[in-house]
């Protein structure tokens, strides 16, 4: 399943007007979508549900789809949220790509 990982920036967490367009776009999509917050989730089509976690200012949250149209959802709800969200790194670290054959080392000029 698709996730996204974000810090919430806004000052006022994720207070009820961006939780509202959040819930309108989430409910555009079939795919099955959840937010986590801490060890607590809530379905992102509900508004009161969301408004339940309580997310403050400075809060871990992850966005979590599944279903045919889970990317294109995780999409625009990245972009509803962008004025209030911080991206967190992947914990995964990137895979080691070898240099090409023939690669010379860089010299000193």
């Amino acid at each position: 399943m698709p996730d996204r990982r974000f810090t919430i920036l806004d000052p006022a967490g994720l207070h009820a007007r961006p939780a509202a367009r959040f819930v309108q776009v989430a409910s555009r999509f079939a795919s099955r979508i959840v937010i986590r917050h801490g060890d607590r989730e809530a379905d992102a089509k509900s508004l009161i549900a969301l408004l339940g976690l309580t997310i403050r200012p400075s809060s871990q949250i992850s966005l979590v789809a599944d279903g045919a149209d889970a990317e294109a959802a995780l999409t625009a709800l990245v972009e509803e949220l962008a004025p209030y969200i911080a991206p967190l790194a992947d914990p995964k670290p990137a895979a080691f790509v070898p240099p090409s054959v023939g690669a010379k080392p860089a010299t000193n000029s």
